[in-house]
């Protein structure tokens, strides 16, 4: 009887161990030298909600662009002191993962992944947003490609960078707008179309002064698309560009004469018969070039 309570107590005692747990999350305290690095994570992983619509976004600041996000880069910071990732800490605000409260660093690597994420996407929407607010211009000739360019060009780049054309911005409205779909979708609404009416309408208005410019003319002519001729007048008329042996350009440089007038840089073009450049002079006059700078 007595080996038997003794067996039967020592199992008991092998029972109640095998639920204590061998060891506990370990939370920072204050004075632990990685207490400051935990506090920038748990008071701010780079989350915020779109108060319209709730849907969750990134920070600005929160990102880098394509290099990352600057919680990932304190968590690195932790891991690399050798702070494990069962650590915890009280986040001090809601993330789309979670409510506020403590919580492991291994928890809020995976939030922070997912600020990685969309703020690519946000370095995408930058360019997309500006092309969207763009394109009523298209038809008031009051337009550029440089939007449209640089939302394709962003646009691949994250691709490149693992982002699936699959994935959606978060919904909200800008401007009276609805913004929402997949960076795809977003791309060839506002990014692919707004570059191929440009470049249509671009196309058009050089068209009049590719059928007589070459060379040097042509590309000063489609860079300034007005030029001084001799005698001081100004035109845009191709025929008359190309009639001209010399033109002239007036620049307003940021600086000015000691009077207070503004310095104007005179730009003076000597074009041969085949429309290239062969002599380029310039002079800075106080003000406006008299008219008899312009021979």
């Amino acid at each position: 009887m007595k080996a038997i309570f003794v067996s039967t107590f020592l199992v008991g005692c092998l029972l109640i161990l095998a639920y204590v747990p061998v060891t506990r999350a370990q939370q920072l305290k204050w004075g632990d030298p990685n207490y400051k690095l935990a506090s920038e994570v748990a008071t701010d992983i780079g989350w915020y909600q779109i108060t319209d619509t709730k849907a969750w976004t990134v920070k600005d600041g929160a990102t880098l662009g394509l290099k990352g996000a600057r919680c990932m880069a304190t968590l690195d910071k932790l891991r690399a002191a050798g702070v494990p990732d069962t650590t915890t800490v009280v986040v001090k605000y809601d993330a789309p993962e979670f409510k506020r409260g403590p919580h492991s660093l291994a928890e809020i690597r995976t939030s922070c992944a997912h600020v990685e994420s969309l703020g690519k996407i946000k370095y995408f929407e930058k360019w997309a947003i500006l092309a969207m607010k763009d394109t009523p211009n298209l038809n008031s000739g009051r337009y550029g490609a440089g939007y449209y360019k640089n939302c394709i060009q962003t646009y691949d780049e994250i691709v490149k960078a693992g982002v699936s054309p699959t994935e959606r911005v978060p919904d909200e409205v800008i401007g009276g707008t609805a913004w929402s779909g997949s960076i795809e979708q977003l791309r060839k609404k506002w990014c692919d179309s707004g570059l191929s009416t440009a470049n249509a309408k671009t196309a058009a208005s050089e068209e009049p002064y590719r059928k007589v410019l070459t060379s040097d003319k042509l590309k000063i002519a489609l860079t300034y698309q007005e030029v001084i001729l001799p005698g001081g007048a100004r035109t845009t008329d191709p025929r008359k560009m190309a009639a001209a042996s010399v033109w002239f350009e007036d620049f307003s440089p940021s600086k000015v004469c000691n009077d207070g007038r503004q310095v104007h840089n005179l730009r003076r073009y000597q074009f041969g018969s085949d429309q290239r450049i062969v002599k380029t002079t310039e002079q800075d006059y106080c003000g406006s070039a008299p008219l008899s700078a312009f021979h």
